[in-house]
């Protein structure tokens, strides 16, 4: 780590609170004028440090660059020892987790983020739209899992802990839309991509990438998503994408490490955007209509038709709300 990555992570663990020029010298070993330097460097990156006579430098509280410093620092210290990359811009995280799995970089818990996605993609090979200062987070999960069962309830699970995140930071009751989307006030503001890496000889699964993108703030969206698209805050963040980013991984993390217990399929249910309503979806290309009586501890949704009881394990849906239009 070099002195400006060493000052930052000092920067961020004491966000809001004043550091001299003095203690940075001595906590690092170095002189003052090489933190004065590396001030200057990491002000021009863009970084909210106002140096105050008498007291120091003060990494402002509304500062929300993200940076593998500003996570750990939100982080409990039990994950002190994970792998943090922070990129400015990437066409996916995902790929991006891919490709160093492949290359046998990747360890469990292995935390990769963007400011922004030049190809994000969502789930059915749809694009995802990525622009900057928005959340885009994927997660490595390095687990072998047998029962299939386990694997269907990792999407669910990152749904849910990206709706408990929101709701203990910022009091937003967010909705879950099966399987993967997070809705408020009827729009999406966040999707979820789960790809796995299966031995098929084995038939099992042994590393999730786990992709989580969210509209954190009001953005020009495209015509075709406008009206179907929202943000997480339209005015001034009340909290910083890292300390989100943080809650959100120590919640995945939590419910990934023991997937046997669907304690947190409760809350899916509770949270969900669909039970009791009417659904539409389709099964062999044919067009069908029911209505959702339950989602099971597997993450399946059960659909009423007439006489008909049908379990979904994948696909999409559309839902008539209350109003009596489609989302």
């Amino acid at each position: 780590m070099s002195l400006k990555q060493h000052i930052l992570q000092l920067f961020e663990n004491s966000r809001g609170q004043a550091l001299s020029g003095q203690q940075l010298a001595d906590a690092l070993g170095v002189s003052r004028a090489s933190v004065w330097k590396a001030v200057k460097s990491l002000q021009s990156d863009g970084y909210q440090i106002v140096a105050t006579t008498n007291k120091g430098y003060v990494l402002q509280p509304t500062n929300d660059i993200l940076s593998e410093q500003s996570i750990r620092a939100c982080l409990p210290n039990k994950y002190d020892g994970i792998d943090i990359l922070a990129l400015k811009t990437s066409p996916s995280t995902n790929a991006e987790a891919m490709t160093r799995l492949m290359q046998g970089q990747l360890k469990h818990g292995a935390l990769i983020v963007a400011d922004e996605q030049t190809n994000g993609r969502g789930r059915m090979g749809k694009s995802f739209f990525s622009p900057k200062k928005g959340i885009y987070m994927s997660v490595c999960l390095c687990k072998n899992i047998e029962n299939m069962q386990d694997v269907m309830v990792i999407t669910p699970a990152a749904a849910v802990a990206v709706r408990r995140a929101i709701a203990d930071l910022t009091g937003i009751d967010a909705k879950i839309k099966w399987v993967n989307d997070i809705y408020i006030c009827k729009k999406k503001v966040c999707g979820i991509l789960t790809q796995a890496d299966i031995d098929f000889e084995s038939g099992k699964a042994g590393t999730f990438i786990v992709g989580i993108g969210i509209n954190f703030v009001e953005q020009n969206f495209p015509d075709d998503i406008k009206d179907r698209a929202c943000a997480l805050f339209e005015g001034q963040p009340t909290v910083t994408r890292s300390q989100l980013i943080a809650n959100i991984y120590d919640n995945l993390i939590t419910f990934s490490d023991d997937l046997k217990d669907r304690e947190f399929m409760a809350e899916y249910r509770t949270h969900s955007l669909v039970m009791g309503k009417e659904v539409c979806y389709a099964i062999n290309c044919e067009e069908k209509k029911g209505r959702v009586t339950d989602i099971d501890d597997d993450g399946g949704l059960v659909i009423q038709e007439g006489d008909t009881v049908r379990k979904l394990t994948c696909g999409e849906i559309s839902i008539r709300s209350s109003e009596n239009e489609w989302i």
